[in-house]
């Protein structure tokens, strides 16, 4: 098999797809049976990503450079150049439109600087016939009402087995200065009718896990509110899950009346808190109200169906290790099903970088150019906090003893000091990755007793119960026996 056009897209993992890729690939227009798509992800070899290109004997190569992809496309892009001499490499996504005089573009015959949606085939067109191409592209935001939707190019294996991407509006009306859609010029939204129809044949295709990549859903007015009675007035197929984001603290009530209508275990949402601290907020371009903010999450902990997943970044300028704890504490009050905490990244473009001599912000050079430090916060919290959300997201946010850690937690001044506590006791006895059932279950009965005033026989009692739990562990280990 042989393919003049390939949109090689690398994913961070097997299961999230390249809306992107799709998206080009729906406007080719009458190249588009020229063109396939591959998919690869971040773990795959470069070189095992560069053979399976080559074998389809490209005219033309594209590919998207993002913040998790960047190192794997710098090794990629040569192989490529050496294996496809005659070949064009045509390079975009936001690790270049905002990077474009790097060694990376550089070698590319051209580069998309911006929205390459329609562009990209008349790059391509121009590269197939022959035509000259100037090296560098920066076309104006697309115009969304014109554009050919790309939800008839995801396979039915992608449907039920991985997250299929889904927009109804880009843009977004914050302008928080550590995202790129800081850079947006407002909010575009997508005609509402296409919109919908592109929703009736996900459903009607089977799609399993649904992500909404629209900024601020709940932002979107009486558009999100249709959007969600029209989906609500659909079957959804078994297993069906829908993500999308929403900012807690401007919740209307028409939003909040259709957010408890969906069923259990049906919603995910992604709130974006990033700091509880106001003066950090307002400073990067985000003001929050605290209180807000905690009615907005509780609402969505107790009032709806959903699994909530809040985010916080620790680095923000002016943050401080004591704001970052007390954040977490407050966030943690609120009751999410998931904690995410993550450190600032640098992304390329990015206003943030406007603090830099003022709060001492020092990043990495290479992706993900994630902060080492800054005059608030030292290298050893940082460093703290990769070890601590490390350990969460293996503990906690996967739900493993939910009734053990949940106690120890709820019962403690402080959830982050205690959570630490552990953490620590836990890298130094087991690292950071591969931890099992049975050693975590070790752990907590070594810890808990000894650090949350939690009696022994009851935290033999809750470790039992919770490992036990589904039901297909017929025995349990020596220490957790009465």
């Amino acid at each position: 098999m042989t393919s003049d056009i390939v949109l090689a897209a690398i994913n961070a993992r097997y299961t999230h797809t390249s809306l992107a890729s799709r998206y080009l690939y729906a406007n080719l227009g009458a190249l588009q049976p020229r063109c396939t798509i591959r998919e690869f992800t971040i773990n795959d070899a470069p070189e095992s990503i560069a053979a399976e290109i080559v074998a389809l004997h490209p005219t033309v190569v594209g590919l998207g450079v993002y913040i998790w992809n960047r190192l794997c496309m710098e090794r990629l892009v040569p192989c490529l150049r050496e294996a496809l001499p005659n070949s064009r490499i045509v390079l975009g996504g936001p690790e270049i439109t905002h990077d474009a005089e790097s060694d990376l573009a550089n070698q590319a015959d051209s580069i998309i600087c911006g929205e390459g949606d329609i562009v990209f085939a008349e790059v391509c067109q121009a590269l197939l016939t022959g035509d000259a191409v100037p090296r560098r592209q920066s076309p104006p935001p697309t115009d969304v009402a014109s554009q050919t939707l790309p939800y008839d190019d995801y396979a039915s294996h992608d449907m039920e087995h991985r997250a299929v991407y889904f927009e109804s509006s880009r843009g977004c009306p914050h302008r928080c200065e550590f995202c790129l859609s800081s850079l947006d010029s407002g909010v575009r939204k997508l005609p509402e009718e296409e919109v919908h129809a592109a929703l009736d044949h996900l459903l009607e295709a089977g799609v399993r896990n649904l992500r909404v990549v629209d900024r601020s859903f709940n932002l979107g007015g009486t558009n999100a509110c249709r959007l969600l009675d029209h989906l609500l007035s659909r079957t959804f197929p078994p297993g069906f899950r829908l993500h999308i984001e929403l900012t807690p603290d401007e919740l209307s009530p028409a939003i909040r009346s259709r957010l408890t209508k969906f069923p259990e275990g049906t919603l995910h949402v992604e709130v974006g808190i990033q700091t509880l601290n106001p003066e950090v907020s307002a400073r990067v371009g985000r003001p929050i109200d605290p209180k807000r903010v905690e009615e907005g999450l509780c609402f969505l902990t107790h009032d709806t169906h959903a699994a909530v997943h809040a985010d916080l970044i620790a680095g923000l300028p002016g943050e401080t290790p004591e704001s970052v704890v007390s954040g977490f504490d407050q966030l943690y009050a609120s009751g999410p099903h998931e904690i995410q905490l993550g450190i600032l990244k640098c992304l390329r473009g990015t206003p943030i970088v406007r603090h830099t001599q003022e709060w001492g912000l020092r990043f990495r050079n290479t992706a993900p150019y994630d902060i080492l430090e800054t005059s608030t916060m030292p290298t050893e919290f940082l460093e703290t906090v990769r070890r601590f959300a490390s350990h969460w997201d293996r503990v906690v946010n996967r739900n493993h003893l939910p009734r053990t850690v949940s106690r120890m937690l709820d019962s403690a001044p402080s959830p982050w000091r205690t959570f630490d506590s552990f953490s620590q006791q836990l890298a130094a006895t087991h690292g950071t990755h591969g931890i099992d059932l049975v050693d975590l279950c070790a752990s907590l009965l070594d810890f808990i007793p000894s650090h949350c005033k939690i009696p022994r026989d009851e935290t033999l009692k809750l470790l039992r119960e919770d490992y036990l739990a589904d039901g297909k562990r017929m025995t349990i280990p020596a220490f957790l026996r009465k």
